[in-house]
């Protein structure tokens, strides 16, 4: 006698690619279906501030470029703060990042039709430990400060 053969089909998960650069000032994650991208904050925006820095609008002017060829409907920006200043604050700092990020992408893509949903979430989904057993961790809370550009393609 043998064992009947059983079909196991279970649903198909997205596979995504990670890459970086190697300051980390930006990860990829890209999956046949959708691309995030991650940016420092500290490579935006000075400390505590909103106003794109000169490298900033540059590297949005390479985003915006990617956008016009890959993006399929809304795109979705995420601005992320670290826990130093209050809850209320780091709220607000979030949202005009993120804000400052789409309008910088929305003038460089007037023409192509793209809509945007904007974030801010403060310091509320930290990537990384702010503190470490109970002293500061500076590393933790620059990872922390960064927008997240999410689309599908």
């Amino acid at each position: 006698m043998s064992a009947p053969i059983v079909d196991i089909q279970g649903p198909v998960q997205d596979i995504f690619l990670f890459t970086g650069d190697p300051d980390g000032a930006s990860l990829q994650a890209e999956s046949s279906r959708r691309i995030e991208l991650t940016l420092a904050a500290d490579v935006l925006f000075a400390f505590g501030r909103a106003d794109l820095s000169p490298a900033a609008r540059a590297r949005l002017a390479e985003i915006a470029e990617r956008l016009r060829t890959q993006a399929k409907g809304k795109v979705q920006i995420d601005g992320h703060t670290d826990s130093v200043g209050d809850d209320a604050q780091n709220l607000t700092l979030s949202r005009r990042r993120a804000q400052a990020v789409r309008d910088a992408l929305s003038a460089a893509l007037a023409d192509s039709g793209i809509t945007y949903e904007i974030n801010g979430f403060g310091e509320t989904r930290p990537v990384a430990p702010n503190t470490v057993d109970g002293k500061d961790n500076p590393k933790g809370r620059s990872s922390n400060r960064r927008v997240e550009i999410r689309f599908d393609k």
